[in-house]
């Protein structure tokens, strides 16, 4: 669907203030360098800066290098991390200069998830910039972009362009898992149309897209690639 002028001025509106408002949520913590307590006691703890330095990142370590010290997340978002580590110089603002990389890409990410929204729900898009819950936890880990590809797949499917969702599916859950769920009602929208014929080739192109994004990291690091899904599992 095709946004009005004012609606897409009114979601990038609300999708900028809501990334301010979070920002300023985080802000005691960047200016503190997320000291302890504080950084529980204000509600403004954060993987960015966390893990910068706790998983060797500041100092451009592979993410998948240790068996016992990989990046928790999916290959997707740890090439993310790491890439963005070389974004920072090695000052004593390096902790708050990844944040604030990292954060200006989720700001980004976040207002290209009102704009899906607002072409999908035009008359509720408003509700996912104004919701606390996204001012409250927008800067607290890499999950956007995860999210920016799940909501892309929905949009692709509303539109029936099957192998451009299959393919953003399978990208999205290389990047974090959880958009694995929504491999469940794709399932029941094709069974329910009687497309099982459509049903296999969505999820081949999901799993082929998730297998060919993994298999290098399984292959070359195998123990530190693994540390994900045992943490989760």
């Amino acid at each position: 669907m095709k946004l009005s002028g004012f609606t897409l001025k009114s979601a990038i509106l609300l999708g900028v203030l809501a990334a301010l408002l979070s920002f300023v949520k985080f802000q005691h913590c960047r200016t503190t360098g997320w000291a302890q307590p504080d950084e529980y006691v204000h509600a403004c703890y954060s993987d960015l800066p966390s893990l910068f330095e706790s998983r060797g990142l500041n100092t451009h370590t592979w993410p998948f290098a240790s068996a016992s010290n990989s990046v928790e997340y999916p290959p997707g978002t740890a090439m993310v991390m790491w890439a963005s580590s070389y974004l920072v110089g090695s000052g004593e603002n390096s902790l708050r200069n990844y944040f604030d990389i990292n954060a200006l890409f989720i700001a980004l990410l976040f207002l290209a998830v009102v704009v899906f929204i607002a072409k999908m729900k035009p008359k509720l898009w408003y509700l996912l910039p104004l919701s606390p819950a996204v001012i409250a936890s927008l800067y607290i880990n890499w999950d956007l972009w995860a999210v920016i590809s799940a909501v892309a797949a929905i949009f692709f499917f509303d539109q029936r362009k099957y192998e451009w969702s299959a393919l953003l599916l399978g990208i999205s859950i290389a990047t974090k898992f959880f958009p694995l769920v929504l491999l469940v009602p794709a399932t029941i929208i094709f069974i329910r149309r009687l497309a099982v014929n459509s049903l296999l080739k969505y999820l081949v192109i999901t799993g082929t897209t998730w297998a060919i994004l993994n298999l290098p990291f399984a292959i070359t690091t195998p123990t530190g690639w693994y540390r994900f899904f045992s943490l989760n599992t």
